[in-house]
């Protein structure tokens, strides 16, 4: 037998396509989304009025997962404001937030807010 086909005849064979990638989206854990408190909400508001693009913040943000509602995966990223849009969304390097995703924000640009009276 040929080099060529005896190796064909070890290589690697997945019976069942997909399902190492089933068991990895199994393997994430997904918490539920945080409810902002009014007082959260109105300090983040304030915030993003300050937002401004070339302003370097770093935004927790949640992404839902579609196959169970109202549950996800909360990320965080820092860097340069590319777009902000209040209507629609920011976007920090190549990471596009909406708005209602956002939990957290911070920088040294909120300083005056954080600052105790």
């Amino acid at each position: 037998m040929a080099v060529e086909r005896r190796a064909k005849q070890f290589a690697p064979f997945a019976a069942l396509k997909g399902f190492e990638d089933a068991v990895r989206e199994k393997e994430i854990i997904y918490e539920p989304r945080r409810i902002l408190s009014e007082e959260r909400k109105n300090e983040l508001d304030m915030k993003l009025r300050m937002l401004k693009p070339g302003m370097e913040i770093q935004v927790e943000y949640f992404t839902g997962n579609p196959l169970l509602p109202g549950f996800g995966r909360y990320h965080t990223v820092k860097g340069d404001v590319a777009f902000f849009d209040p209507s629609v969304g920011l976007r920090i390097g190549d990471t596009e937030i909406e708005i209602r995703d956002i939990c957290e924000m911070s920088g040294d640009v909120f300083e005056v807010l954080e600052m105790p009276c």
